[in-house]
């Protein structure tokens, strides 16, 4: 089986982590492997690094004509079965294209809980390109079916999966001698895109009120984003000075976990973090807002501690527990570990996924198996 895997963020995030994980599996399994890239981004240069044949397209907008014309030239040479397509405007791109090329089928991967309008062009995307969409949590899929945009039989749920093995344990003494903290100091972590999505700035607000309550306790930011300045500045008005601090992207984010006291997830749109998986085989407790997949990830005071989105009380609340009781942290991350191995295998993922793509590139005629 041939499968274009295309993404449009420069970043990497959670829905990119997804890809190159499937995209692996894959291979390994295999299948033969392309990723389609917006160039200039860290996104593209970590597929390279991983061995993956990568295109690299500009992408600048949702319907940028050099990007369609050189995607549907590449795809008639490649001839894919599937081609998979996540990110609004990959969506739009990939769908475009695959029709010019007439070669392919479109499967989506929904990683996010944003409905999608039943506008004219959705109508079109869904109805005349789109094969399949995969979504990562019960909840994105059910918001497919109620659009009336997708079917229920077109709509499947693979939830993420993680290697253990890819979360190795240690270094978080090198992170807190990084950090100049003691090893008693309280630390919590973000790990997420500066978007506001994630809800930096009520948890900002939220941590600044813990910290005047626990002296020593710091929040490490890991991730990049646009809104970077405008939460640094933010910082200075609702927190203690340096008490929050910012890492910036990172790609040592397991020691970063086996630094800190607790992950924060404070989002509020999402799908099913990979964070909160890594923190699960990390044994680091989460706290997290209880949108989308994230209550199919943990169950509130078994796995994690849940907290409605939105409310900056709730989220201090909820830290200051988990600080405080050491015993309720120990609980908490015992049973996350146990759950995210017995029910969140990347094994598992990946073989959903293939069984998908196989089914659905049984239907079409360029390039049966």
């Amino acid at each position: 089986m041939r499968v274009a895997f295309l993404n449009s963020m420069r970043s990497v995030g959670g829905g990119e982590t997804w890809l190159l994980e499937a995209a692996r599996g894959l291979t390994e399994r295999g299948h033969e492997i392309v990723v389609v890239a917006r160039h200039g981004g860290a996104f593209a240069d970590r597929a390279e690094w991983e061995g993956h044949s990568v295109l690299r397209l500009p992408m600048s907008n949702d319907f940028d004509p050099a990007s369609v014309f050189r995607l549907a030239g590449f795809l008639r040479r490649f001839r894919p079965d599937v081609v998979n397509v996540s990110v609004q405007r990959a969506v739009r791109i990939g769908c475009a294209a695959v029709r010019l090329a007439g070669v392919g089928e479109v499967v989506e991967r929904r990683g996010l809980n944003f409905p999608a309008r039943p506008s004219r062009l959705n109508r079109w995307v869904y109805g005349g390109c789109v094969s399949f969409v995969l979504a990562n949590c019960g909840e994105i899929a059910d918001q497919m079916v109620v659009s009336g945009l997708v079917p229920e039989d077109r709509v499947a749920v693979v939830p993420n999966g993680i290697d253990p093995s890819r979360v190795p344990p240690g270094g978080g003494s090198a992170i807190r001698a990084e950090l100049g903290l003691g090893q008693d100091a309280p630390l919590v972590s973000m790990v997420a895109r500066l978007v506001r999505d994630k809800g930096h700035a009520l948890a900002f607000e939220a941590f600044g009120r813990l910290a005047e309550r626990l002296p020593g306790a710091r929040l490490a930011v890991v991730g990049s984003g646009k809104l970077g300045p405008e939460l640094s500045e933010l910082t200075s008005s609702v927190a203690p000075a340096g008490s929050v601090i910012f890492m910036g992207a990172r790609d040592d984010v397991p020691a970063i976990l086996d630094a800190s006291d607790v992950l924060l997830v404070s989002s509020l749109r999402e799908g099913m973090p990979h964070s909160i998986l890594e923190a699960m085989v990390a044994g680091t407790p989460v706290v997290a807002t209880e949108v989308a997949g994230i209550p199919e990830m943990i169950r509130d005071g078994r796995e994690g501690l849940l907290i409605p989105a939105g409310s900056t009380e709730a989220i201090e609340r909820a830290l200051h527990r988990v600080l405080s009781d050491h015993d309720l942290a120990r609980r908490l991350s015992e049973a996350a570990a146990q759950r995210v191995r017995a029910e969140f295998g990347l094994d598992v993922m990946i073989d959903r996924t293939e069984r998908i793509f196989k089914a659905v590139a049984a239907r079409a005629s360029t390039h049966p198996e």
